[in-house]
């Protein structure tokens, strides 16, 4: 059940990757980008606060499951061996995701930093035609552009 659903997520994982891959990333405007920039630092920032959130209370469950070992041991339906028994899963489960959503988001803050990055100085030849007033005609010439 819980190999599934990690498998499950991994799969709607590396889907909602391809929105962000270089090409799509590269044809949007700079408002756009800084919105998804935001996006996956929150995403980033949950998934660790998830994988950490997850690993004390798997450490808990792990804990509390030694001490009760005897109690636990004797097949009883004992409420603290339960109760240390889902903070293990439960803690375990939740560091997966954790770190699942902390490396997508990783890699998303890396690929949108990289676009930002080749966008920020953009340097354009084109050729141009300008009219010249004083000599009532069309002159060839180039434009060069900055874009920072």
């Amino acid at each position: 059940m819980i190999i599934g659903i990690i498998f499950l997520l991994l799969v709607s994982t590396g889907n909602a990757q391809s929105f962000y891959s270089s090409r799509n990333l590269s044809q949007l405007s700079e408002e756009e980008l800084t919105l998804y920039y935001h996006k996956a630092l929150i995403l980033e920032r949950q998934g660790e606060t998830l994988a950490i959130t997850g690993a004390a209370a798997g450490l808990l469950g792990l804990l509390g499951g030694a001490v009760l070992n005897n109690r636990c041991s004797s097949a009883g339906d004992d409420i603290m061996c339960i109760t240390a028994a889902t903070f293990l899963g439960a803690g375990v489960a939740a560091t997966i995701i954790g770190f699942t959503m902390y490396f997508t988001g990783i890699t998303r803050i890396n690929k949108i930093n990289q676009i930002q990055l080749t966008q920020s100085l953009h340097l354009e030849f084109s050729p141009e035609v300008f009219y010249s007033f004083q000599h009532q005609n069309y002159k060839p010439g180039i434009t060069l552009q900055f874009h920072f």
